[in-house]
């Protein structure tokens, strides 16, 4: 059986590939579920600093779901539910990630892979990117999760404008909407993205992962507690703060350790 997630360890970068080109990288629930569980091992890692996601072939980064797997799959409400769970672990292993992902994208990217592409860190597109969630043409419901990642890309307006449409839009728009990073020529597209995660993993990790939870903190409209004010001062007791700073001073490029 051909292996439908793949990973290949670039030194401290991690490039997990969909596998099923012959489907547009199309996924099942089995799929969702190996998603799921790579990046959790991959993000227990410590020896990564950085995940690129992308899809095998040239058609597509992913078209979603696989629809020939509905009636077995999604067929019911319980069916529906055992489905969700699968991919929500997809989609949170991306967003909750301890290491910064990249969703490196071609072709399309569509459905759940869109929403899989938005909860990566980073979406870097090559100018054959398709995007649209056609939830509406399945009577489908995101659920609030997957329309929140919608909401913090684009805002309310884009969201309404992307679900209640579903029409699938190029790169160009995609980028004017806030829904992808960047938009670069196709022949390009893995030297940039690849570019782009080695200058994050030459970083150091603490600070990615407290600016990552700030960002996402912020978004919550509760006042900052005393305990999280005085937290942000909690870097200055790390072995990577004085790694940088003792760099800095020599002039030599830092060794972090990611504590």
């Amino acid at each position: 059986m051909t292996e439908t997630v793949l990973v290949e360890r670039r030194d401290d970068i991690a490039v997990v590939t969909l596998n099923r080109p012959e489907k547009r990288n199309a996924l099942r629930q089995q799929d969702w579920i190996l998603l799921g569980e790579t990046l959790d091992e991959l993000g227990a890692d410590d020896d990564l600093r950085c995940i690129v996601l992308r899809g095998a072939g040239d058609a597509a980064f992913s078209a979603g779901a696989d629809i020939s797997g509905f009636e077995e799959e999604r067929s019911d409400r319980k069916k529906v539910k055992a489905y969700e769970a699968a991919t929500d672990r997809a989609f949170f292993g991306a967003r909750d990630c301890r290491h910064p992902v990249i969703a490196m994208i071609h072709g399309f990217c569509v459905g759940g892979a869109f929403e899989l592409a938005l909860a990566c860190d980073l979406r870097i597109t090559g100018e054959s990117g398709r995007f649209g969630v056609p939830a509406k043409n399945l009577g489908l419901f995101l659920g609030y999760h997957l329309v929140g990642f919608l909401v913090d890309a684009g805002g309310p307006a884009v969201a309404r404008e992307v679900l209640l449409e579903g029409r699938i839009f190029d790169a160009d728009e995609a980028a004017a909407k806030q829904l992808v990073t960047r938009v670069v020529p196709d022949a390009e597209l893995e030297e940039e993205v690849m570019a782009a995660a080695r200058r994050i993993a030459d970083g150091a990790p603490l600070s990615h992962r407290h600016h990552r939870a700030a960002i996402r903190r912020l978004a919550d409209p509760r006042p900052l507690s005393r305990e999280e004010l005085e937290g942000q001062f909690d870097y200055a007791d790390s072995e990577d703060y004085m790694a940088g700073y003792n760099a800095f001073k020599a002039r030599e490029k830092p060794r972090f350790r990611g504590r």
